[in-house]
């Protein structure tokens, strides 16, 4: 594994004005408070197993996140649409929630939100399907237009991301539920900007407009497949 503190020198250079929210845990042991460090003050990231990672502080700290080790480091290293500003706020991946969930039980349905033992996200009922619908972790790294949304599903199943190979654009009504438990979910733009904040489905109105919605209020419309959308892939249960 590459040493994070090489990493950060260039980091730090050409990048020292963001800052990075997180939370951490109280002295006392009880609780979590929001602290806010300067970004040359990370010194990189550490694996902690478990899609469990941590912000290493030059000051030696640790700081736990409920990501996984290359999805921590594509944050802090490469900007994107939902990171590419003065702050990247962490705190609903630290804290309390990169505590280790304890083993689930079996006899329990998993609820949205929830992270599976493969790495995907519980998303739902497919109401296509009327079975359960997952989630990859987080959103394509850019925007994009309906047939390369559809060649991104195909290059996961090639690869077999997370152990599976029936990655796919979500149909229209599926889109719905990920509009519906978004804040579970996670990882999802919800400014309502376009064209970021709307996702593609899978389902035409006419010929070459495809349905889109709207993640900060729920508004369907049909693009045209030229339109550049945010994508997030699916799958249901055989």
């Amino acid at each position: 594994m590459t040493q994070p503190s090489s990493i950060a020198k260039e980091f730090s250079s050409s990048r020292g004005d963001r800052r990075v929210r997180v939370q951490v845990g109280n002295q006392q042991g009880k609780g979590f408070h929001a602290l806010t460090v300067a970004e040359d003050e990370i010194q990189g990231v550490a694996e902690m197993g478990q899609n469990r990672s941590a912000l290493v502080l030059r000051s030696g700290t640790e700081i736990p996140v409920a990501l996984p080790y290359e999805q921590l480091e594509q944050k802090i290293y490469e900007r994107d649409f939902r990171t590419d500003g003065p702050v990247l706020d962490l705190r609903d991946v630290t804290g309390e929630a990169a505590r280790p969930k304890a083993p689930a039980n079996t006899n329990t349905p998993p609820a949205p939100g929830d992270k599976m033992p493969d790495g995907t996200v519980f998303a739902g009922i497919s109401p296509d399907t009327n079975k359960p619908m997952y989630a990859t972790p987080a959103d394509a790294s850019f925007t994009m237009t309906f047939n390369e949304a559809a060649d991104y599903a195909e290059k996961l199943n090639s690869e077999r991301y997370l152990g599976h190979d029936d990655w796919r654009v979500p149909k229209k009504c599926e889109l719905d539920v990920l509009f519906n438990n978004r804040a579970a979910i996670g990882e999802l733009n919800l400014s309502g900007s376009r064209p970021a904040g709307w996702y593609w489905s899978a389902t035409p109105r006419y010929a070459d407009f495809p349905w889109c919605q709207n993640f900060r209020d729920g508004e369907q419309y049909q693009y045209g497949k030229d339109f550049h959308s945010s994508v997030r892939i699916v799958r249901s249960d055989p």
